[in-house]
C-alpha cells in the first residue's frame, strides 16, 4: 500500500473574541483492495485514528483524543469523501491521523472535523469545502453547519 509522507495542516479560525487552532498530522495510503485496518467512512475511504487515541506515544507529540473527539475526525473525512474518492490515485484510501495538537483555550472538538477536511483538501488537491461557521456570543462558541445534525459530541 503506497503511503505518502505525513502532512501537517494547521487549521485556524478567528471570527469572534477567541479562535480555534488545531495542528493535525496525517498520511494517506492507497491500495487496490480494502484495507485491513481503520474504520470505513465511505466506499473506498477508511480512517485510522488509533494513533491519536493511544497518545502519548514514545515521541511525546500530540494530544490523546477521546472516542467522541475522534468521531469528529471521522465526520471531517466523511465531508471530504466524495471529492477524495474522485481524486484518489487508487480505489481504496486509508487516512491515518498521527498527531493532533491544540491549546486547550483555543479549541472546540467540532473543529477537528474542519481540520481533517482541510488536511484532505491539501493532501489531494481538492476544491475548498465552503464552511459557514458563525460565532454564538451568548454561548461563547463557534457554530459549525454540521453541529446541529451531530450534536456537540458524536459517539
Amino acid at each position: 500500500m503506497p503511503e505518502k509522507p505525513p502532512r501537517t495542516t494547521r487549521y485556524r479560525l478567528l471570527e469572534g473574541p477567541w479562535g480555534i487552532w488545531i495542528e493535525l498530522t496525517a498520511s494517506a495510503a492507497t491500495s487496490g483492495r480494502p484495507t485491513a485496518c481503520g474504520d470505513q467512512v465511505s466506499d473506498g475511504v477508511w480512517l485510522d485514528a488509533t494513533p491519536v487515541l493511544t497518545h502519548p506515544p514514545t515521541d511525546r507529540q500530540g494530544t490523546r483524543l477521546s472516542p467522541g473527539e475522534a468521531a469528529w475526525l471521522r465526520h471531517g473525512l466523511t465531508l471530504a469523501a466524495p471529492a477524495l474518492t474522485a481524486a484518489a490515485p487508487g480505489p481504496h484510501t486509508l487516512v491515518t491521523v498521527h498527531h493532533v495538537r491544540f491549546p486547550e483555550t483555543d479549541y472546540q472538538p467540532e473543529g477537528l472535523a474542519a481540520a481533517l477536511l482541510l488536511w484532505a483538501e491539501q493532501e489531494f488537491d481538492l476544491p475548498p469545502h465552503a464552511l459557514a461557521v458563525t460565532f454564538d456570543r451568548a454561548a461563547n462558541r463557534y457554530v459549525y453547519p454540521w453541529a446541529e445534525a451531530l450534536g456537540p459530541h458524536p459517539k
